[in-house]
């Protein structure tokens, strides 16, 4: 490592330490809340329009949820939930202590793999023009297009000229650092073990590991649990949910994700953000793609369209043969269970305007959200010794997918 690199190593570490302190969480409390019916589910979606500095944790995630709420609003929402009848426990008094404990170094000086840190933006670009300068036989690095401050967005592309396709992004949530850590490995895995997973490079694989860059640094260096893009809607609103914003039914359930300051919303119209576009032109330039995976955390699933309704896709026992033989193997690696349906199916709610939902619609074959499994720790920054289980695990259910859906495409052929 030379000397300029070690001097911006410590000073992003500084910046994790002292500049997340500008969003210290005082007086927040962390509420857990057992949920069991999707009418409760809708509850939570409610109260969530109506109060939209209320954070709920892995809303698309089976049993308790998890609710960070501001100080002002901590007796509305205990006298919501009395009324409703529904139980809660305080699981953390004061957030914002438990906030600042946690703020440790999140990097360490020399990580080359990323194993053991979360990377920052710089070091993210840094690693994929090494590995395309290095490889540039067989490897394309490329700007796909801007964020809204004005960042490249990147893919890669391993092996360009093979005709069979899959893409995967990650990151499109600012503070799912896990997705951004499990593409880098898979990158890493390609590249390094070519010999040994032979069939993979049957394929054209574009990878975006961060589609969202700036809400990415917003969340290292600001404010740690960070969801959405950083586009200036007003003067007490930013962001949009770059997730919300893809142009397939894009307009369902409007009423839900229209507000402005909402974690979940949509934008003012459908591709508005150049995040969402950019990710759009990989669809657009790979339509005979075979397989779409979009990185998320925390929960444990394999979600397939379609997210805006409950109406099951034509060939939904093909996407349920392709999920549960990826689940399996998860299984097998690590004992982490991956619950395999459909968003109304296994999340008892829609979302519309997700990336799944548009590769399919326009004819992709087997479009999968990969939502990793959270390895017991119930946050979006699983502790840096985790980092390594998580993403190999990953690993796993990602090759699966392809051997499914190889298998599966053979089987049809035949």
């Amino acid at each position: 490592m030379n000397i300029q690199r070690l001097v911006h190593s410590i000073l992003v570490v500084f910046c994790v330490l002292s500049c997340v302190s500008s969003k210290p969480y005082d007086g927040y409390k962390l509420y857990e809340v057992p949920i069991s019916t999707g009418h409760e589910v809708q509850l939570l979606l409610y109260l969530q329009h109506h109060r939209p500095s209320i954070d709920i944790w892995a809303l698309n995630k089976l049993g308790p949820k998890r609710m960070l709420v501001p100080a002002n609003l901590q007796k509305t929402v205990e006298h919501f939930f009395k009324d409703q009848h529904i139980n809660y426990t305080v699981k953390v008094e004061d957030f914002g202590k438990k906030y600042s404990v946690r703020q440790a170094p999140l990097m360490q000086l020399e990580d080359p793999t990323f194993l053991n840190s979360y990377p920052t933006y710089d070091e993210i670009n840094d690693y994929l023009v090494q590995l395309a300068t290095e490889n540039f036989e067989w490897i394309r690095f490329r700007i796909i297009g801007w964020s809204v401050e004005g960042r490249p967005i990147r893919a890669i592309t391993i092996n360009p000229d093979k005709q069979r396709t899959i893409i995967v992004d990650a990151g499109i949530h600012a503070r799912e650092w896990i997705t951004v850590s499990t593409a880098l490995y898979l990158i890493k895995k390609l590249i390094e073990d070519s010999d040994q997973y032979r069939i993979l490079h049957e394929y054209k694989w574009v990878i975006v590991p961060l589609v969202n860059p700036d809400g990415y640094i917003y969340s290292m260096e600001t404010d740690r649990y960070w969801r959405k893009n950083r586009r200036r809607l007003s003067d007490k609103c930013v962001g949009v949910d770059l997730n919300r914003n893809f142009g397939f039914r894009w307009d369902v359930g409007a009423s839900l994700f229209s507000g402005e300051c909402h974690p979940g919303f949509r934008g003012y119209a459908p591709f508005s953000e150049p995040e969402s576009r950019a990710l759009r032109t990989v669809f657009d330039n790979n339509p005979e793609a075979e397989l779409y995976i979009n990185l998320h955390s925390f929960g444990g699933y394999l979600i397939y369209p379609w997210s805006y309704e409950s109406t099951p896709v034509a060939n939904v026992g093909d996407f349920k043969q392709v999920g549960v033989a990826a689940a399996r193997a998860m299984w097998h690696y690590s004992h982490q269970e991956y619950k395999v349906g459909s968003s109304a199916e296994i999340l008892r709610y829609q979302a519309s305007g997700t990336s799944i939902d548009y590769a399919y619609s326009v004819g992709i074959d087997y479009p999968f959200a990969m939502e990793i499994a959270e390895f017991g720790y119930s946050d979006f920054q699983p502790p840096t010794n985790a980092i390594a289980d998580i993403v190999k695990e990953s690993f796993v259910g990602i090759k699966e997918l392809v051997y499914a859906v190889r298998k599966l495409k053979t089987q049809q052929k035949g």
